[in-house]
């Protein structure tokens, strides 16, 4: 069930995404980029000795706090991706 809902969530992101217009050229391509590593990290198990902040879900969290005040949708749905992320043990 997690993977169903994290991959839900990646489609809602992307579309998101898309419809947005008013996301700083750096901003889309971070988002862009966590995209990719989200999919990458599905098809590979993440070090078990990984910091916090090398892991993916510590870089999805600072996106999140970064867009929160600007994009709060796009932060909101990078939220759940980062709770589907945890609940897999990426």
């Amino acid at each position: 069930m997690p993977r169903k809902q994290l991959q839900e969530s990646l489609s809602s992101l992307h579309q998101q995404l898309e419809s947005t217009e008013a996301l700083e050229p750096e901003d889309r391509e971070a988002l862009l980029a966590a995209m990719e590593d989200i999919r990458a990290a599905l098809a590979v198990e993440a070090p078990a000795n990984a910091t916090p902040e090398e892991s993916l879900s510590g870089r999805v969290y600072a996106m999140i706090e970064d867009l929160e005040t600007a994009h709060p949708k796009l932060a909101d749905l990078l939220r759940n991706l980062s709770e589907s992320l945890a609940n897999l043990g990426i």
